[in-house]
């Protein structure tokens, strides 16, 4: 102990920040600079990198405000961040809790919940896209053996065409989930459970007062997760919607790309306030429960 001691006060401040400023560049490079840019876009007009950018003040803003296709985006966000909060987790979390028992297959359960979430995007759209073809689809397939008549076009459909994708955003995020719950699960000692059973204790009690406190710190993280996840979601929702504008199942992400670089619109300017404004959502919903999460 003392020999770590003697060579921990060997390393000064300065060593310390040669150690780091690699780290750091590559963060202020890829992180810290386009945020800045974005916001200081957000005050020009500017519609491509060959054209003068003109100061606005805030005019981006107030366009931005007046847009019903940015209030309808932000819209169908905060159905993906509800929906994930109330169906991914607890979803994920009675999944977590199901594996947390000795049974057969478990390991691999657990591999095969979390394979979605390493397919890559592009190969999710076109397997969900399959799902969902009205003609040969495998979900039409199933309902017309019931109904030989049914067709249904589930990704046109503007009323329900973000519910379907939402879906498949579930399909891939839930096992991602899970496997964080059982890693929380994992880490709670077995003597807390003998000895509730033993003070005849069932396992809706055992549920609520033991292992719910003990994993929230966990449920902190899965739900900030989402929430970010929620708030700045695009390659499902753009690839399974081939690309296309659709404000039936517009969300931020995908509007802040057609305005930004949409060969029609390319408002650079007008793009970053909405990246801006996302930013500043997100900012405002994960920052309280960060500071819940650690007064807890």
């Amino acid at each position: 102990m003392n020999l770590f001691k003697s060579h921990a006060k060997n390393y000064s401040f300065q060593d310390l920040g040669i150690f780091l400023l690699p780290a750091f560049t590559i963060y202020a490079l890829f992180v810290l600079a386009p945020v800045f840019l974005s916001f200081r876009n957000s005050f020009y007009y500017w519609d491509s990198p060959l054209s003068e950018a003109r100061f606005c003040a805030l005019q981006n803003f107030r366009l931005l405000f007046r847009d019903p296709v940015f209030w309808s985006a932000l819209r169908h966000n905060f159905f993906l961040l509800f929906g994930s909060l109330l169906f991914q987790l607890p979803l994920a979390l009675g999944l977590a809790l199901l594996l947390n028992y000795p049974t057969w297959g478990r390991g691999f359960l657990r591999t095969a919940f979390f394979t979605p979430m390493i397919i890559p995007s592009s190969a999710t759209a076109v397997l969900w896209q399959y799902i969902y073809e009205p003609q040969s689809g495998l979900l039409s397939a199933l309902i017309r053996i019931f109904r030989p008549d049914f067709a249904y076009a589930w990704l046109s459909s503007p009323g329900s065409s973000l519910f379907w994708i939402f879906i498949s955003i579930s399909w891939q995020y839930i096992g991602f989930h899970t496997v964080l719950f059982m890693a929380g699960l994992s880490s709670i000692p077995e003597e807390l459970y003998e000895a509730a059973r033993l003070d005849g204790a069932s396992e809706w009690q055992i549920c609520r007062r033991i292992v719910l406190p003990c994993i929230r710190p966990t449920l902190g993280v899965s739900a900030t997760l989402s929430i970010i996840g929620s708030l700045k979601y695009f390659d499902l929702v753009y690839l399974m919607g081939g690309g296309l504008p659709d404000s039936s199942r517009e969300v931020l992400a995908t509007y802040i790309y057609r305005l930004a670089f949409d060969e029609n619109q390319g408002r650079y300017g007008y793009g970053s306030s909405a990246a801006v404004l996302l930013f500043i959502l997100a900012l405002i919903i994960v920052i309280p429960l960060q500071a819940r999460k650690n007064q807890v």
